[in-house]
């Protein structure tokens, strides 16, 4: 696994965790996420350090907030700490904190069209 991959797996970790509570749910999306991605093993570390995130292409950053807006709603609940981190993520990438509020309110589209949506609210 590339060293980004594994950034952003911990990243998400991380946004698992605001909660206070690792749910079934988004640990099954992790693995999903994990196992789409060729990675059979991995040892999930919980990692609140943007910093160490490096994503280069608008490809990445913009998947990075889809998968971790997929992670906040995959146990059936929004909690705001879940959604201050989302946004702190969003900022460091770029984008306006409101794209993250447009998808908690509204069902996420396919990543193409998130994609597309996304770059309404890049931060110039």
């Amino acid at each position: 696994m590339d060293d980004v991959l594994k950034k952003k797996i911990n990243l998400l970790v991380h946004l698992a965790h605001a909660d206070g509570h690792f749910h079934a749910t988004e640990k099954k999306f992790l693995q999903k996420l994990l196992q789409d991605n060729g990675v059979k093993k991995f040892e999930m570390r919980k990692s609140s350090d943007m910093r160490e995130i490096d994503v280069s292409s608008i490809y990445e950053k913009e998947e990075l907030l889809y998968r971790a807006l997929q992670l906040i709603k995959a146990d059936g609940e929004v909690h705001p700490d879940e959604v201050a981190y989302c946004k702190a993520l969003a900022i460091k990438l770029k984008f306006l904190p409101s794209l993250i509020d447009e998808y908690i309110k509204n069902d996420l589209p396919a990543l193409e069209l998130f994609m597309i949506e996304a770059s309404g609210f890049r931060n110039k």
